[in-house]
């Protein structure tokens, strides 16, 4: 069988959806991977590769859903190939402005090239020429049931949707499914060593992003709206002037609150998105420690670091639970504890998360959470600060963890994180705060990425500092 080629970008769809299906691994890794070998000429293509394998994945049960209505052959027993290619047929169709000839006739060639029979092309063509006809009529999810409905109107997992019908209701379940399949703005973060957000943002409305607006909650973002190139076309990008980091994101640093001087852990610091906020909001004044599992990630921190002329931390790869006793360092002043979680609040940014988690992950990830902060516990010093966050909607994740932790350990109380962010960003940070504990951001509540985040602080036994 012939390779499919690699200029074609419907192809490189293909090939990408493909080996999702097969091997479910990260969608953005083989999205990445498969590009870097591709010769795609123009960077639209490129764009439209990442738009339709993301869409197909986004939209894969209601895609299915409207295939099995025009077709035959039960999905389970249809070629893996002719079925991803009918689906990225029929999203073009449904969900974006190609012209329908050149969607369906792409399709084909796709498939020529593959040498598949007349017959399976013949098929293809019959059932998007057939779905076009009814695009305007088509068929409905079976509405007697809201889990089934929900699930198929707007793609997703059925354990997922029960859990959110339960807790939210019909009517913020839908919402939330709904936010989840579109596209999230992207938003900035202001290094403000060197620029103010101020005039920043009154720079990019003039010169690059006329749309360009100040994020409601964080005082160091920006919303990019209207903007449709790379960010790395940014000239303050190269500068050292920005980041990207969803507000959401940006509050978890600012809730840490980290000061000159102190010493912070950042446990599982990834490519450096707070590790990097940490040192700009310590003026590149503080020593920080970074830790992940992987070394990928800690080549992209420190790269990050570089490119905003930073000072860089001291980074450490491996299982920080198991390592950093080994390093018997001093107490830390603040500790970071950005938990690796089920993701649930990101899907919107990550389609695949969907289809890649599993409700039983709700029993194994929270014991993996609290590993952190009860391994964590005896590095901070009394009086310090630690900062636990997850981007999921799960409560297993998020306040039980916690309770479980305090429990265990009632050396540590909650602080209201009223009292540290709303000397950052104002009133207004009041609509994300829950009981005077935890702040809790949603997609569809208030346009940011789903985010739980709560600050722990540790006092001598009977006495509060």
């Amino acid at each position: 069988m012939p390779r499919l080629p690699k200029t074609n970008p419907r192809a490189v769809a293909l090939k990408v959806l493909l080996r999702w299906e097969k091997d479910k691994p990260l969608l953005d890794e083989v999205l990445s991977q498969t590009l870097t070998k591709s010769v795609l000429p123009d960077e639209r293509d490129r764009a439209l590769v990442g738009e339709l394998v993301n869409g197909v994945v986004r939209n894969l049960y209601y895609l299915d859903f409207i295939l099995q209505r025009f077709s035959y052959t039960p999905l389970e027993k249809m070629d893996l190939e002719v079925k991803n290619a009918l689906r990225l047929g029929i999203y073009q169709l449904l969900y974006t402005r190609i012209p329908e000839r050149v969607s369906i006739a792409e399709t084909l060639k796709i498939l020529a090239h593959r040498r598949r029979g007349e017959w399976i092309r013949g098929l293809v063509n019959a059932i998007l020429h057939q779905i076009l006809e009814h695009k305007n009529q088509l068929p409905e999810p079976p509405n007697f049931n809201p889990i089934i409905y929900l699930a198929i109107k707007y793609s997703f997992p059925e354990w997922l949707v029960k859990r959110w019908l339960i807790r939210l209701g019909f009517e913020e379940t839908k919402a939330l499914l709904e936010v989840s399949n579109e596209r999230p703005p992207l938003v900035l973060r202001v290094n403000t060593l060197k620029v103010s957000r101020d005039n920043f943002l009154t720079f990019l409305q003039k010169e690059e992003v006329p749309l360009a607006k100040a994020c409601p909650f964080s005082p160091s973002g920006i919303i990019l709206d209207g903007f449709r190139g790379k960010i790395q076309e940014l000239k303050a990008y190269h500068t050292g002037w920005i980041s990207v980091q969803d507000s959401a994101s940006q509050l978890v640093t600012f809730l840490l609150n980290p000061k000159p001087g102190e010493r912070i852990l950042d446990a599982c610091a990834g490519v450096g998105g707070k590790t990097t906020h940490i040192a700009e909001l310590t003026e590149n004044k503080s020593l920080i420690w970074a830790f992940d599992l992987y070394e990928w990630r800690l080549q992209k921190l420190k790269e990050n670091f570089r490119r905003l002329n930073l000072k860089e931390p001291k980074v450490f790869k491996g299982d920080v639970i198991e390592e950093l006793p080994k390093l018997k360092p001093l107490l830390f002043d603040k500790i970071l504890i950005d938990a690796p979680c089920t993701g649930t609040g990101i899907i919107r940014r990550h389609p695949d998360i969907k289809w890649a988690r599993k409700e039983e992950d709700l029993l194994k990830v929270p014991e993996k959470q609290l590993r952190l902060l009860e391994g964590l516990a005896p590095f901070l010093r009394k009086g310090g600060v630690m900062v636990y966050a997850t981007c999921s909607l799960e409560p297993e994740e998020n306040e039980e963890v916690i309770r479980n932790f305090l429990e265990k350990h009632p050396e540590f109380i909650i602080e209201n994180p009223l009292e540290t962010l709303e000397k950052f960003c104002g009133s207004k940070i009041k609509e994300l705060v829950v009981e005077d504990k935890y702040v809790k951001t949603y997609p569809h509540r208030h346009n940011l990425d789903g985010f739980y985040m709560v600050r722990l602080k540790k006092h001598f036994l009977g006495t509060k500092f």
